[in-house]
C-alpha cells in the first residue's frame, strides 16, 4: 500500500464529474480529489507509523467548520483536511491530514473500533473459507467436491456476546451455488452452513452446520429481454429544449433552488447549502442532509440467520457500494451523470462511474390548478421536479435514494427498495412459515425491517432555530354555539433533546426561526411530514441496542461537530448505545443550531410477488414550507392590478 504513495500524483488524473472538470479552486465541501487522496497517503506514509500490511478502511473529507463554510466566498482560501481510518496490526486509528499545510494534524488510536468491511476482506474471507477442511467436509456431505461455482458472501457478524468472537474482526460467510447465475446469485443457497472467519488471523474460528437442506435446480434468473408482457412503445421523460438546471463546479441551481452536491464513501450523496434565492437574497433551508444509517434486521432466530441484522452504512458504506446508473432504466436518457473518486483498501484512489444522476421530470399531475365555473377560466401549472438520485447495491438489495425539489418549496426524500429478497432454502412445501413466506418451490423469503436514518441539519433562514410541536386538540363548544366541537392548534416548543413518536393527524412538527418575521408576521419555518413504523424489537436485544435510532420517528439534537452517525461512528461489531441514544442526552433546547434525524422505515412482510426480483417499494419524507413564504411560490408573482 504505502510504496504506492511515491507514485506521481499526475498519473492519477481522474475526473470526478463527467460533464466538466472539477473546479480549479475547490469548494470547502467538495469531496477529496484524486490528487488530495494521493497527497494524504504520501504524508501518512512518510510518518513512519505504517507498514506494508496497513489498510485504509476509509479516506474522506474531514468535516469542515460550519461557520467558516457559511462565510466562504469563491476566491477565498480553502482549508481542506482529510480523515483517514486505518487498520494497523489489528488496531484502528483515525488520522487527520491538513492538506493546505501538508502536515498531519492528529493521530488517534480508537481501541476496539471495527471500521466498515473492506472489499479486499471480502475476497480474502472467501479464500479462507474454501481452504478450511471442516467447511470442505460439510460441502462434501452436500454433494460438492469442487468449489469453483460456489460463492461465499461476506456478511457483518453483529454482536451477541460470543466468547470466541470477542476482540476479533469477524465475518459470517453463508454460501451459494452460482452455476449458471447472472442476474441472481442468491437463488440456490447452501442452507444451514455458515462459517465465521477471523479476517485478521485468516482462519475459520467457527462453523455452523444445521444439516443439509435441498438445493433447488432452478436458477431463477430474470432477463428483461425475455419478460413475457405485452409489447410497449417507449415512454420517455425528456427536455427537448434542454434542462432548466445549471451546474457550476458542484453547485446546482434550478428554479430558485441552489445547493452543493457532494458524495461520501459512507453516506453516498450529500446535499449541502440548500437555499432559495428570492429577489437576489439567499435564504438557507438545509445546511446539510444525507442518509446516516440503515438498519435491516431479519426475523429468523436460527443460528445461521439470527446474526443477519445489518447496519449498511457503517458496516459496508453506501457510497462504496454505489452502483453505476443505467440511462433509460435508472435515470432518464439525457440526465446529467456524475462520477465519484473513492479510496480503495490499498489507499489508491479509483473512479466509480455514473454514481449520481440529476434530471427534471414531469410528474404527469398538476402542481396546482383551478377551474372557475363563474368565468369559465382554467389556470394551472404542471408539477415539474428536480431529482438527485443514487442507487447503492448492498448485496441483494438495491436502494434508490432520491432527493426531490419542487416548485412550491417542498423538499422530499424518497427511498425505494428493490433487488432480490433474502431467501432460505427449505423442503419444497409451500405456504406460510413462522419467519417468512414461500416465494418459489423450496425457497422462503424471510420477513425483515428497513430503517433509514436521515440526518437533516436544518438552518431555516439561519442556524438559530427552535423545534415546535403543534398539537391538534379538540375543543368542546358551549350550548350557545351552533357547533358542538372543533379543533385548534396548540404550539408546544421542545425544551430538551428528545426522541419523538409520530401521531398522524394529531401533531405537526415544525422547525422555525424565532428571530425572524415575514411580512405576514410568521416565523419562517419548515414542517417535517412523513410517518412510518419504528422498530418493535426488545430493548435488550443486541441488534436493537446497536440500532437504537430505529425506536423513534424523529430525534432532535443540538448540532455538535462529529455527530453525524445515527448508530455511532463504528457500528460494526459494536455493543450498542452509540449514536443518537448518546447524542440526545436530554440537554436543554432554546434557540439553537438544531439537527433533525428522521427515521424512514417500513416492515417488509414478504410475498410471492417479490420473487425473483422485488418491485420498488417507496417510502418518503417531506420538508414543507410552513410560513417560510408569504404566498405559494409556485403560483408566480402577485398581480399588480386590483379591482376598482
Amino acid at each position: 500500500m504505502w510504496a504506492y504513495a511515491r507514485i506521481c500524483a499526475a498519473t492519477l488524473a481522474l475526473a470526478v464529474w463527467t460533464h466538466e472538470a472539477q473546479a480549479a479552486d475547490p469548494h470547502p465541501l467538495d469531496p477529496l480529489s484524486a490528487a488530495e487522496i494521493e497527497q494524504a497517503i504520501q504524508l501518512i506514509a512518510a510518518s513512519g507509523k505504517v507498514n506494508r500490511a496497513t489498510r485504509a478502511a476509509g479516506l474522506t473529507l474531514a468535516e469542515p467548520d460550519k461557520a467558516a463554510t457559511l462565510a466562504w466566498q469563491p476566491g477565498d482560501p480553502v482549508e481542506r483536511r482529510a480523515l483517514a481510518i486505518l487498520r494497523i496490526d489489528g488496531e484502528t486509528y483515525e488520522v487527520v491530514v491538513d492538506l493546505a499545510r501538508g502536515a498531519i494534524d492528529s493521530w488517534t488510536h480508537v481501541p476496539g473500533a471495527q471500521p466498515a468491511i473492506r472489499s479486499d476482506e471480502w475476497a480474502r474471507a472467501q479464500e479462507v473459507v474454501k481452504a478450511d477442511p471442516g467447511w470442505q467436509a460439510a460441502m462434501n456431505l452436500r454433494g460438492y467436491q469442487e468449489f469453483d461455482q460456489i460463492f461465499c458472501e461476506s456478511l457483518s457478524a453483529g454482536y451477541f456476546v460470543r466468547p470466541n468472537e470477542e476482540n476479533r474482526r469477524v465475518l459470517k460467510m453463508p454460501c451459494y451455488d452460482v452455476a449458471g447465475a447472472a442476474t441472481n446469485i442468491y437463488a440456490r443457497p447452501i442452507e444451514g452452513l455458515v462459517a465465521t472467519v477471523d479476517i485478521d488471523a485468516g482462519e475459520v474460528i467457527d462453523l455452523i452446520d444445521e444439516g443439509a437442506s435441498p438445493i433447488g435446480p432452478a436458477a431463477h434468473q430474470f432477463d428483461p429481454q425475455s419478460i413475457e408482457v405485452a409489447p410497449m412503445r417507449p415512454v420517455r421523460n425528456h427536455a427537448p429544449d434542454g434542462w432548466n438546471f445549471t451546474a457550476q463546479g458542484r453547485m446546482i441551481a434550478w428554479q430558485g433552488w441552489s445547493f452543493h452536491l457532494g458524495f461520501d464513501q459512507r453516506f453516498g450523496p450529500v446535499l449541502s447549502l440548500l437555499s432559495r434565492i428570492e429577489e437576489g437574497r439567499r435564504r438557507m433551508v438545509l445546511y446539510q442532509g444525507h442518509v446516516s444509517e440503515v438498519f435491516v434486521p431479519y426475523m429468523d432466530d436460527a443460528p445461521s440467520w439470527s446474526f443477519r441484522t445489518y447496519l449498511d452504512a457503517g458496516e459496508f458504506g453506501l457510497g462504496t457500494l454505489a452502483s453505476p446508473l443505467a440511462p433509460g432504466i435508472d435515470c432518464p436518457e439525457g440526465a446529467l451523470f456524475l462520477d465519484a473518486t473513492l479510496t480503495g483498501a490499498a489507499g489508491r484512489p479509483y473512479q466509480r462511474d455514473r454514481v449520481i444522476c440529476v434530471f427534471e421530470r414531469d410528474t404527469g399531475a398538476p402542481l396546482w390548478r383551478h377551474y372557475e365555473g363563474f368565468s369559465g377560466t382554467h389556470a394551472g401549472r404542471p408539477a415539474s421536479e428536480l431529482v438527485v438520485r443514487a442507487i447503492p447495491s448492498v448485496a441483494h438489495y438495491d436502494y434508490v435514494l432520491d432527493w426531490v425539489l419542487s416548485l412550491d418549496g417542498t423538499i422530499s426524500v424518497n427511498i425505494g427498495a428493490t433487488g432480490i429478497d433474502a431467501v432460505q432454502g427449505v423442503h419444497a412445501h409451500g405456504g406460510r412459515h413462522d419467519h417468512g413466506n414461500t416465494v418459489a418451490p423450496g425457497l422462503v423469503a424471510i420477513h425483515h425491517d428497513h430503517f433509514f436514518s436521515l440526518r437533516l441539519d436544518l438552518d431555516v433562514d439561519g442556524p438559530q432555530n427552535r423545534f415546535v410541536r403543534h398539537r391538534i386538540e379538540p375543543v368542546a363548544l358551549p350550548d350557545t354555539s351552533d357547533r358542538r366541537s372543533l379543533w385548534q392548534i396548540v404550539p408546544e416548543p421542545l425544551t430538551a433533546e428528545a426522541a419523538l413518536i409520530a401521531r398522524p393527524g394529531r401533531e405537526v412538527w415544525r422547525i422555525e426561526n424565532p428571530g425572524a418575521l415575514t411580512e405576514l408576521g410568521h416565523h419562517p419555518g419548515y414542517e417535517i411530514e412523513g410517518f412510518g413504523p419504528v422498530s418493535i424489537l426488545s430493548a435488550n436485544d443486541w441488534p436493537q441496542r446497536r440500532a437504537g435510532f430505529s425506536v423513534a420517528n424523529l430525534w432532535v439534537t443540538k448540532r455538535r461537530p462529529g455527530e453525524r452517525y445515527a448508530a455511532g461512528p463504528y457500528p460494526n461489531q459494536s455493543r450498542g448505545g452509540a449514536g443518537l441514544p448518546a447524542y440526545a442526552d436530554g440537554e436543554a433546547l432554546e434557540t439553537d443550531d438544531l439537527v433533525a434525524w428522521y427515521t424512514i422505515g417500513f416492515r417488509h412482510v414478504t410475498r410471492p410477488e417479490d420473487w425473483p426480483v422485488l418491485t420498488t417499494v417507496w417510502q418518503s419524507l417531506a420538508l414543507r414550507p410552513y410560513g417560510f413564504f408569504t404566498r405559494n411560490p409556485a403560483a408566480g408573482r402577485p398581480a399588480t392590478d386590483h379591482p376598482g
